[in-house]
């Protein structure tokens, strides 16, 4: 489990709060708490490098000036070997007086062309993330440290310094359409349908236990559109035969219950039946339904090496085929669904994004939807712009005769 700790090795109390709080008790994934209590980290460097009792000061109602704000964002834009001299510039400075905590804008003792940035992707996560963690830190302070209850939602606050904080964030550009990863079409998939069949000659797993997992892990992605890292922590117990549902207990953002179809709940009995209840029992006391021959977690890398293999034996594979690809997949075919319905039957736009939400796992004012429906919108817009140029083409060809 990870926990940020002090220059001393003792874990500090306010982040480390936090991320229990608001990612580990929702189910958010080590790798995201990890990233987050790091990011945190940084705050707390910062307020190092400025002498500055951070913990004190968003615990006090005098909270962070708009100067002090200004300073952070700053800091956290730069890489890691800026923010290393900064804090042993500071280190090596004795402080000749008392410090307030006005005092700290513009306090960087190196040159602007000494120091360094971190991308902009980089720094604009850096930033919301610290943010998120100021805001919560000043719900406590006006609930009067009122324990929030865990995944509870909570009324946004809006502080000078916080938005003044939030305003620093640089911005993003967006990549050129033609750099913008999609799912995969139709005729892609039905390939890689061939590819894992257990059946199929084309199948280039070796064994009959690699042939039936891997045909396994291709459908529930596929079916449920769930990350690979959601994936890895299925366990056999997870999995309903009877009512076609798989539990995601081990998730980025939200654990939930996802739909499976009837064809993936069978191909799930039969791998169970035939080939995972015959590893040694010791070997899978873990319960994880996803392992090696010899009853191992299956790593990330594992399945990253099951696509890789099914690209080099399809070359109708595209090297962008890969398990998220298959979440982006899910996402347009679930666009495509809820655009086929007739009109009597279409669900609302902001149900609609709801119910995506869900079953992706985002957080319900999530905008992650967009994101991922890149390809439908590509082909919506590509069709209606070719129906307006063929209507220009015959307004024109009627003016001409």
């Amino acid at each position: 489990m990870a926990v940020l700790v002090d220059d001393l090795g003792s874990p500090l109390f306010l982040p480390n709060v936090y991320s229990t709080f608001s990612y580990r008790d929702v189910g958010s994934s080590p790798a995201t708490i990890k990233k987050v209590l790091r990011t945190l980290g940084m705050a707390y460097l910062w307020a190092s490098a400025r002498k500055l009792d951070l913990h004190a000061a968003i615990s006090s109602e005098t909270f962070l000036s708009i100067e002090q704000c200004e300073d952070l964002a700053l800091f956290l834009r730069l890489d890691r070997a800026s923010q290393d001299r900064e804090l042993a510039v500071s280190l090596e400075e004795l402080p000749s007086q008392v410090v307030r905590l006005e005092q700290v804008r513009g306090g960087f003792r190196h040159k602007a062309l000494e120091l360094t940035a971190c991308s902009a992707e980089e720094g604009a996560y850096r930033i919301r993330t610290v943010a998120a963690f100021l805001e919560f830190q000043l719900a406590k302070i006006e609930q009067d440290l009122a324990r929030p209850a865990p995944g509870a939602s909570r009324q946004k606050v809006v502080h000078p310094s916080i938005r003044r904080f939030k305003a620093l964030t640089p911005r993003v550009s967006s990549a050129d359409e033609s750099d913008v990863l999609e799912g995969m079409d139709e005729a892609t998939m039905s390939v890689a349908d061939e590819i894992f069949d257990p059946a199929s000659e084309l199948n280039p797993f070796s064994t009959d236990f690699f042939k039936h997992r891997n045909h396994l892990v291709y459908r529930i992605m596929t079916d449920a559109g769930i990350r690979r890292s959601e994936l890895r922590f299925v366990k056999v117990e997870d999995v309903n035969y009877s009512r076609n549902r798989v539990r995601v207990r081990v998730s980025k953002t939200q654990a939930r219950t996802v739909p499976i179809s009837s064809a993936t709940a069978l191909a799930f009995h039969h791998f169970v039946l035939e080939h995972w209840s015959k590893i040694p029992a010791k070997q899978r006391q873990h319960g994880y339904l996803f392992t090696t021959a010899q009853g191992d977690h299956l790593s990330a890398d594992t399945i990253n090496l099951i696509f890789r293999t099914a690209r080099e034996k399809a070359h109708e594979l595209p090297d962008d085929f890969a398990p998220h690809a298959l979440r982006r997949t899910w996402n347009d075919r679930y666009s495509t669904k809820v655009d086929k319905a007739p009109p009597e039957k279409r669900i609302p736009r902001e149900q609609e994004e709801q119910m995506r939400n869900r079953l992706m796992g985002w957080k319900k004012d999530s905008e992650m939807s967009a994101r991922y429906s890149r390809r439908t919108i590509r082909l919506k817009s590509d069709q209606i712009a070719e129906e307006l140029a063929n209507e220009i083409a015959a307004g024109r060809k009627k003016d001409d005769e």
